[in-house]
């Protein structure tokens, strides 16, 4: 039996790990775009995820969960109801403040904004199903911008 070159037995290991476990469709073009979010928004602080849970709802395949993130002296709550590829978020800001959030979808390139009411509560409506960050941006300038981490709807 005759010695196989590194490069071919390297080629016969990646013939067999594209056939076997294939990238998942779609992952390049969501890590991306996560990382170029990133990239452009270094010095955001970012909230902290202090509780998810889930809820069925309906009987028309619809699902919905709240999240729950804390940075500072602010919690902000999540309520997401997915249906099919589109979503809505409804949300809270506790204590209420006036702020702008702005929802950066993972794959599309538009934003969507929302600002929240005296009593705190927001809306975010048709949003993209994939993974999202929420970016909060106080209207009080001696307060800087905060971010929840990507999370996937």
């Amino acid at each position: 039996m005759s010695e196989l070159s590194r490069d071919a037995l390297l080629g016969i290991v990646r013939q067999v790990w594209e056939e076997r476990d294939p990238v998942p469709d779609g992952l390049v073009a969501r890590m991306q775009a996560t990382a170029a979010i990133a990239a452009s928004d270094l010095d955001t602080e970012l909230m902290a995820l202090v509780e998810r849970s889930t809820e069925l709802v309906g009987a028309r395949g619809s699902s919905a969960y709240t999240l729950r993130f804390v940075h500072g002296g602010t919690d902000l709550l999540l309520r997401i109801a997915v249906d099919g590829n589109r979503s809505r978020v409804d949300g809270w800001v506790v204590p209420p403040e006036p702020m702008t959030i702005r929802a950066l979808p993972g794959e599309e390139p538009a934003i969507h904004d929302a600002v929240v009411s005296e009593s705190g509560r927001f809306e975010l409506t048709d949003l993209p199903v994939g993974l999202m960050r929420l970016r909060l941006e106080p209207h009080d300038s001696a307060r800087p911008a905060f971010a929840t981490p990507t999370f996937e709807i």
